[in-house]
C-alpha cells in the first residue's frame, strides 16, 4: 500500500491501486477513470467506491518510521455527498435490464410448476438496511447488492421480519412449518449419541417426546432479494448521541462479556450520562420512498400465498432494517401490477 498525504485542497485519492482510478473533489463530487470531470460519479459501482477504498491523512512522528495513518473524516463526509447526490451511482437501464432478467427466470420457474407471488414494498418514509455491516475502511454501513452495488432488502431481513410476525400472531404451526421449515431436532446429528451427547461438544438438548424421531424440513417458500424497481433515492441522515462516553463504556463492557476467551474480567471506566458531554454527530445512509420487487417462489401454492399475507402484514407492524421505533422502515405492500397473476392459494379445509 503506498502511503499519500492527502492535502487540505484539490481532489483527494484514496491509498493503493485505486488511487489513480478514484479521487473526490473538494465540493463531494467522484471522478472516476474515464469518468471525466463531469460525470459526478453516476455509473460507479459503491461497492469499489466505499468498500475498496481507504482516503487517509499521514502524521509525520518523531522517526522516518514514525508515520501514522488514519481515516480522512473529510473524505468520509464527501463520501457521503456523492452518495446523497449520485444516489450510490445507480444506473436506470442496468437497473431495468437487470429486472428483465430477474422477469424471464422467474417465468422460467412458473412455467416448470412453481407458484411465483411478484410484490412491490413501497418505503413509506425511509429505511435503512445494513447499518452495522460496517465492513469497510469509512465504516460507512449500508446493504448492497453483491454485483450491483444498489441498495436491497436482503432475502434473509425480509424472510426473518415475516417469520418473527408468524411466531407472535399464527398458532397455525403447521403453516409456519410449511413455510419456514422445520429444525433439525436435538440430538439428531451425524454421530449422536443415544444420550443426546457428540463426543467432543457439549450435550446438546433433549429432543421433546414428538420430535424424537421428526427430522428437519426445508422451507417450502423460497424469498429472494428485493432489487428496487428504479433509481432508490439514497439520503444522508444523521444520529447525534449526546452522551457519548457513556455509551461507548456500556459497549465495550458487552463486548467484554460476550468474549469466548474468557478474558471478560477487563474493568471498564464508566461516565454517567450527563449534558456535558458533547455531542457527537454520526452520519449514515437511508433510502427514501424506493420500492422493491419482492419475490416469493414455492412449489406449495397455498404456503407461498401464506408467506405473502405473512410479509405484507410484518411490513406494516414490524418493519424492516434499523431504527424501527423512529418510524423508520415500514414498508407497503403491494401486488406487481405487471406479474401475470398467480393463481389462488386453495382453501384450507
Amino acid at each position: 500500500m503506498s502511503e499519500r498525504t492527502n492535502s487540505a485542497q484539490g481532489p483527494s485519492k484514496p491509498v493503493g491501486p485505486l488511487s489513480q482510478a478514484v479521487s473526490l473533489s473538494d465540493s463531494g463530487g467522484l471522478r472516476t477513470l474515464g469518468g471525466g470531470r463531469k460525470g459526478g460519479g453516476k455509473g460507479a459501482n459503491p461497492l469499489i467506491v466505499l468498500r475498496r477504498t481507504a482516503f487517509l491523512t499521514w502524521t509525520q512522528g518523531r522517526a522516518e518510521t514514525g508515520r501514522k495513518a488514519d481515516i480522512d473524516k473529510g473524505a468520509v463526509q464527501r463520501l457521503l455527498h456523492w452518495a446523497d447526490r449520485a444516489d450510490l451511482g445507480q444506473d436506470a437501464k442496468l437497473i431495468a435490464s437487470v429486472r428483465a432478467r430477474r422477469t424471464r427466470s422467474l417465468l422460467a420457474l412458473q412455467e416448470r410448476g412453481h407458484t411465483v407471488v411478484r410484490l412491490h414494498a413501497r418505503v413509506q418514509w425511509r429505511l435503512i438496511t445494513g447499518m452495522g455491516a460496517k465492513d469497510n475502511a469509512h465504516e460507512i454501513g449500508i446493504a448492497l447488492h453483491g454485483t450491483y452495488g444498489w441498495p436491497v432488502l436482503p432475502a434473509a431481513g425480509l424472510k426473518g421480519m415475516t417469520a418473527a410476525w408468524a411466531a407472535r400472531n399464527t398458532t397455525d404451526t403447521a403453516a409456519i412449518d410449511a413455510v419456514f421449515g422445520t429444525p433439525r431436532p436435538a440430538g439428531s446429528a451425524p454421530g449422536t449419541r443415544t444420550d443426546g451427547t457428540v463426543e467432543g461438544l457439549v450435550p446438546l438438548s433433549p429432543a421433546p417426546a414428538d420430535a424424537a424421531s421428526g427430522e428437519a424440513s426445508r422451507g417450502g417458500v423460497l424469498f429472494l432479494d428485493a432489487f428496487p424497481t428504479e433509481v432508490a433515492t439514497v439520503q444522508r441522515d444523521v444520529l447525534t448521541p449526546h452522551a457519548q462516553p457513556y455509551y461507548a463504556a456500556a459497549e465495550k463492557t458487552r463486548n467484554n462479556e460476550n468474549r469466548a476467551t474468557g478474558d471478560s474480567g477487563a474493568s471498564v471506566s464508566f461516565a454517567p450520562p450527563a449534558e456535558h458531554h458533547n455531542p457527537v454527530p454520526v452520519p449514515f445512509l437511508t433510502v427514501q420512498g424506493a420500492t422493491f420487487a419482492v419475490d416469493l417462489v414455492g412449489r406449495d401454492a397455498e404456503a407461498v400465498h401464506c408467506a405473502k399475507r405473512w410479509l405484507s402484514d410484518a411490513a406494516d407492524a414490524l418493519g424492516a432494517g434499523a431504527k424501527t421505533a423512529a418510524g423508520y422502515g415500514y414498508l407497503k405492500i403491494d401486488d406487481d401490477p405487471d406479474w401475470p397473476p398467480s393463481p389462488e392459494a386453495p382453501a384450507k379445509g
